[in-house]
């Protein structure tokens, strides 16, 4: 009696295992999804650190609808949509980026509110581009790993 619970109990966390295998491999981002994203946040960090309020604006509008599509279409093509703050270890991915989100932001609206310098608003967009397709990358895989390592 004891064996056959015993064998029950794991086949249950063998088909468990299996399903978050499968979700793993459900999980794969498309090739445009971080680009888009990236184009998306770099507009943002470069109209809020250097443009006028009417831009600002209009930029944020976009950056949230745009967000709000990739969400939709990321759901759409895995069947769920995963919190990047709160996934677990492969969130370790998000915290840098935000980070790198937060300086490229407060550095070069200090710069062109202060100096009138616009160049290191679109150094910081290229940068948040950059890192946007980096760390996501980072945070798919990391993502798709510990679903396959859970116990």
């Amino acid at each position: 009696m004891e064996n056959q619970s015993t064998s029950e109990a794991h086949e249950a966390l063998d088909a468990i295992a299996g399903a978050r295998g499968k979700a793993a491999d459900r999980l794969v981002t498309p090739w445009w999804y971080h680009p888009a994203l990236g184009l998306l946040a770099a507009a943002f960090v470069v109209a809020v650190t250097a443009g006028g309020t009417a831009v600002m604006i209009g930029v944020s509008l976009l950056y949230f609808i745009g967000l709000g599509i990739l969400m939709g279409a990321y759901k759409q093509k895995t069947g769920v949509w995963i919190n990047g703050l709160k996934a677990g270890r492969a969130s370790w991915w998000t915290v840098p980026l935000m980070v790198i989100m937060v300086a490229c932001l407060v550095g070069p609206y200090y710069l062109h509110a202060a100096h009138g310098l616009v160049w290191p608003a679109w150094l910081a967009g290229a940068i948040v581009f950059v890192a946007v397709n980096v760390f996501g990358r980072f945070f798919d895989t990391a993502l798709r790993a510990q679903l396959r390592s859970m116990p």
